[in-house]
């Protein structure tokens, strides 16, 4: 940091209509020091500091040219760069720009966070890299012993967890950290549905209910998906019937009117085809993507035009459809049918590739594609 700390009391001073020996006298030192300050000759002790903050009534950081909100602004443009290169960017784009953000703000915890999670993600990869585990659970671990905000202290205690149990597959660690968050029944959105005395009853009980549902549905994918659910022929059946009921269990609880949760019905659907295919049934995979195509198609729509609308359904006709927080929806780039396009190039579809219906999904899809 380049200190104009001389110019800005010479600034000041004049501003204030000030001589040298006034501001002298009252810092007790010589006129000639003063003089030696405002020429950048030197700097003075740090000890004066406070003094001539106080004198000129500005804070310390003002003082020596420091200003927070030029700060604010560029810790802010780099967690947007980083949301971004979250969703396009490969592996080591987000690891190279992570210590790039850290090397600016050593301290920010977000920002150590990010890098711990960048690191981490090696885990992922076929051949893990163990120094750079070892350099995430060394960050991570620092975070959990200081005193973070309860958000970042909560996912690094997610990020840790996965480090433990997927990355070193130490499950008693995994155990160990993971239970330092609260209980389900503990949650905030449990608590609310208790009455708060606000008078919005309904809708604390109605957001909990859109959050389990979108959750239990969630949890039943994670079931199948498991790594200790087996996965031969004989279970496919069964895990097509799971998929189904997670289907019916959001038709029957937002009666058809899905808005945002489109997108994981969408998955869902898609997730249905990839057994159909390899059962050999054919039309029960083109059935399945084509919901799967007209859920993303209508999660596109619904992003562009229900914003700040409610849900019809009576379990949940007080939740709207959230406004894009600025700082991430800005630099979003793709959409749900740039995903699922991405899934229909898949090989498994290659024996429905030139059926006419497949070809329809995959125009549908490249036309609402971003």
């Amino acid at each position: 940091m380049n200190l104009k700390i001389g110019t800005i009391i010479k600034q000041l001073r004049q501003k204030n209509n000030v001589t040298q020996e006034q501001l002298a006298n009252a810092l007790y030192v010589s006129p000639q020091a003063i003089s030696r300050w405002e020429s950048e000759i030197c700097y003075p002790d740090i000890e004066f500091l406070p003094s001539l903050a106080d004198y000129f009534n500005i804070s310390v950081d003002e003082l020596i040219g420091y200003k927070l909100s030029e700060k604010e602004e560029r810790l802010k443009e780099i967690k947007k760069e980083i949301q971004r290169l979250n969703e396009v960017g490969d592996y080591n784009e987000q690891l190279e720009y992570a210590r790039y953000a850290i090397s600016l703000y050593p301290s920010d915890d977000e920002l150590r966070l990010n890098l711990a999670n960048c690191l981490g993600d090696t885990l992922w990869e076929k051949n893990p890299d163990k120094s750079k585990m070892k350099e995430a659970e060394a960050i991570h671990l620092s975070l959990l012993n200081e005193n973070t905000t309860d958000n970042v202290r909560y996912r690094n205690i997610w990020g840790l967890t996965h480090l433990y149990a997927r990355g070193f597959k130490n499950s008693e660690k995994a155990f160990e950290i993971a239970n330092k968050l609260p209980e389900l029944k503990s949650c905030r959105e449990y608590l609310f549905t208790c009455g708060m005395g606000d008078g919005k009853g309904v809708y604390h009980n109605q957001n909990f209910i859109d959050i389990l549902t979108g959750a239990l549905a969630e949890g039943i994918n994670s079931l199948i998906l498991c790594d200790d659910m087996p996965n031969d022929e004989s279970t496919w059946d069964n895990k097509i019937k799971m998929y189904q009921v997670a289907y019916q269990i959001m038709c029957l609880i937002y009666e058809g009117d899905f808005m945002y949760h489109n997108n994981a019905l969408a998955f869902n659907r898609y997730l249905v085809s990839t057994y159909q295919i390899a059962q050999g049934k054919l039309e029960d995979t083109l059935n399945s993507l084509e919901q799967m195509c007209k859920h993303a198609i209508d999660d596109v729509k619904s992003a562009e035009s229900d914003r700040g609308r409610t849900f019809n359904s009576i379990f949940v006709n007080t939740i709207e459809y959230p406004y894009p927080n600025p700082d991430f929806h800005e630099y979003t780039v793709h959409n749900t049918c740039y995903y699922m396009l991405d899934r229909s190039e898949e090989k498994r579809f290659n024996i429905i590739r030139n059926d006419e219906r497949f070809e329809n999904i995959v125009k549908c899809l490249k036309d609402y594609s971003k």
